[in-house]
C-alpha cells in the first residue's frame, strides 16, 4: 500500500479514490478463487467422467487440481494480506468510507 504521511488530511476525493482501489484489488482476489475453483470442478469432471486409463486420468486430474488449488490458496491469503492493511489504514487515518475524520 502506498504510504502516507501521518499529518496528511484525507478529503473525500482521497477517501473515495481509496475506496475504489481497496475494492478492485478485493474483486482481482476473488478473479483468484473464482478460476482456483473453476479448475477443480474442472479436475473433479476429469477425474469423475473421463473414459481413460487410470494413469492418464490422474495425470489429467492433477494438471487441473494442482493449479486450482494454488490459486484459491493465494487468493485466501492476499484476502487476509490486505485485510490487514485496511485495518492497518484505519487506524491511522480513520474510517476510509467517510465515516472517520
Amino acid at each position: 500500500m502506498t504510504e502516507i504521511p501521518q499529518h496528511y488530511e484525507l478529503t473525500l476525493r482521497d477517501r473515495l479514490a481509496l475506496d475504489r482501489t481497496y475494492l478492485a484489488k478485493e474483486r482481482t482476489i476473488l478473479a483468484y478463487v473464482r478460476t482456483g475453483l473453476a479448475f477443480l470442478g474442472v479436475a473433479f469432471f476429469v477425474y469423475r467422467f473421463m473414459d481413460a486409463e487410470a494413469g492418464m486420468k490422474a495425470l489429467m486430474t492433477l494438471v487441473f487440481a494442482v493449479p486450482g488449488v494454488y490459486a484459491v490458496a493465494y487468493g485466501m491469503y492476499k484476502t487476509i494480506v490486505r485485510r490487514r492493511e485496511r485495518k492497518e489504514f484505519e487506524r491511522k487515518f480513520g474510517m476510509v468510507n467517510g465515516n472517520g475524520k
